[in-house]
């Protein structure tokens, strides 16, 4: 996506009016010099309650000076952050002494949403065109644009805005990152959203999943949602948490979008032919059904992981191996792409057991990491013996399930354990990515060795109720798996 104006823009562009340069405002407004000091004075704790009240809302002056604030705050670990000389060299070999420059300009048509005049838009691609230069390992960052157009409102001028943003950029802990600088993190990032919007908002992946659209190219565009989407008063607002709290406040807030939209999209599903598009026109309009005061007292509401474990979950995300189509240049800083996804074709999808849409909500259920891959199926009784134990697709030893010091066998899995029920029809599918003791409250599903029937009971584990009356007869069985992921070619030789 680029804007339509021609190649050549101006390097330099200002109206000449820099209204109040002469004015002491803070004996025009002693309130917010009160406020400021405050600011200074408050450890972080207190400056994330101060973000999430919107205690430096209003004046503008107030944001700038706490913006400027928490940014010199943030402690990099890496050695050198370039500072405003380094922007003036950037700007210097990049433009020289020109008036205008002919460096294409990549922006997002979004950038109308964030209130620029024509001298902050040629500020923002210069600012834009620097850090590309300096970060040269930076080639896929879809929120840059966004980050750029909102800091310069509280800049002094364009290279204190680099400099504001490259420290967000240069800050590298893991567990309260700032900015997905490749494509790898971003796409990682992305399943992240949709393992947590699967755990939080499940009613709307069940919609979406039953529309036979894809849900994954859904989870995509969260956090363009806050970046592109969302309008100014609350991307600012938005800004003034993350600022403190890192990326795990933008799951946050899309998680509270995505809740809002499920409430409003529950009652006109037959009229949405595009949830993509409908989803990013209620963002739009978020005003007619939340304050962006509501949207984060919402967002603040909802429960996620801790930042260890959201870490934990994004790098298994990270590591799952996958290529690029050769029609896709990954390799771009400031545009957004759709994510390569491996279509799974449920259309002609073939079972005894589910129909191609019963499968399809089945396996938006399943962690993003794997539902990106085709199912496979291992085992079925119509096409195999029944002497064959029933089994699971875990990815840690099953030798896990026996104590080190004994015999005695022992639960283990994560949270990523589910049971389910679709038409009264039976299932289990056990995940696992490291050992994790449970158990208690009853069996979710047992099965009979010789795979004749079985029961169900209450689960603590789960908090599921029995998935129907407690014994059951097995009518047909069928074990699936995930074709990417597994070496499947002898598993079970057919008869």
């Amino acid at each position: 996506m680029t804007i339509s104006e021609a190649d050549n823009w101006e390097i330099c562009s200002s109206s000449g009016m820099k209204y109040g340069q002469f004015v002491d405002w803070e004996k025009i407004d002693p309130e917010a010099a009160k406020k400021y000091q405050q600011i200074l004075r408050s450890e972080h704790q207190q400056l994330k309650t101060m973000a999430r009240d919107g205690f430096w809302a209003m004046p503008h002056t107030l944001r700038a000076k706490a913006y400027y604030h928490i940014i010199h705050s943030i402690n990099s670990i890496r050695a050198v952050t370039p500072d405003r000389d380094v922007y003036y060299e950037l700007t210097k070999k990049l433009f020289g002494e020109q008036k205008r420059s002919s460096h294409p300009s990549l922006l997002p048509l979004f950038f109308s949403r964030y209130c620029l005049n024509k001298a902050g838009l040629n500020s923002a691609k210069k600012v834009l065109l620097c850090l590309g230069k300096y970060f040269i390992d930076m080639n896929f960052c879809p929120i840059l644009p966004a980050l750029v157009s909102l800091i310069l409102h509280f800049s002094e001028d364009e290279a204190e805005c680099f400099y504001s943003v490259s420290r967000l950029i240069c800050y590298n802990d893991p567990n309260k990152r700032y900015i997905d600088q490749t494509f790898l993190t971003y796409r990682a990032s992305c399943m992240t959203f949709g393992d947590l919007a699967n755990k939080c908002c499940r009613g709307i992946r069940k919609l979406i999943a039953s529309s036979h659209q894809n849900l994954f190219e859904f989870y995509s565009d969260w956090i363009m949602w806050i970046f592109a989407d969302l309008p100014f008063t609350y991307a600012i607002r938005v800004l003034d948490v993350y600022l403190l709290e890192g990326y795990k406040v933008l799951y946050r807030v899309a998680l509270a979008l995505l809740d809002l939209y499920k409430v409003s999209v529950s009652s006109r599903v037959a009229d949405v032919e595009d949830f993509r598009t409908d989803m990013k026109r209620f963002v739009q309009n978020v005003a007619r059904h939340c304050t962006a005061e509501k949207l984060l007292e919402r967002a603040f509401k909802i429960s996620v992981p801790t930042r260890r474990d959201l870490n934990l979950l994004f790098t298994a995300n990270k590591d799952i191996k996958y290529s690029i189509p050769t029609n896709m240049n990954p390799v771009s800083t400031y545009v957004s792409k759709r994510l390569p996804v491996e279509t799974v074709d449920f259309n002609n999808f073939r079972s005894s057991v589910v129909t191609g849409t019963e499968m399809r909500v089945i396996w938006a259920w399943i962690p993003e990491r794997f539902a990106l891959f085709s199912p496979f199926r291992l085992f079925s009784t119509a096409e195999h013996e029944r002497t064959l134990v029933f089994g699971a697709f875990l990815s840690t030893d099953v030798a896990e399930r026996r104590k080190q010091d004994s015999e005695e066998l022992v639960y283990f899995g994560t949270g990523e354990c589910l049971v389910f029920t679709v038409s009264f029809l039976l299932y289990t599918l056990l995940i696992s990515m490291c050992p994790l003791s449970g158990g208690d409250g009853g069996h979710a599903l047992c099965l009979q060795r010789d795979l004749q029937g079985g029961y169900t009971e209450p689960c603590e584990t789960f908090k599921s109720i029995a998935l129907c009356k407690r014994d059951f007869k097995i009518q047909s069985l069928e074990v699936w798996g995930i074709q990417n992921s597994i070496s499947i070619s002898h598993c079970f030789p057919y008869k």
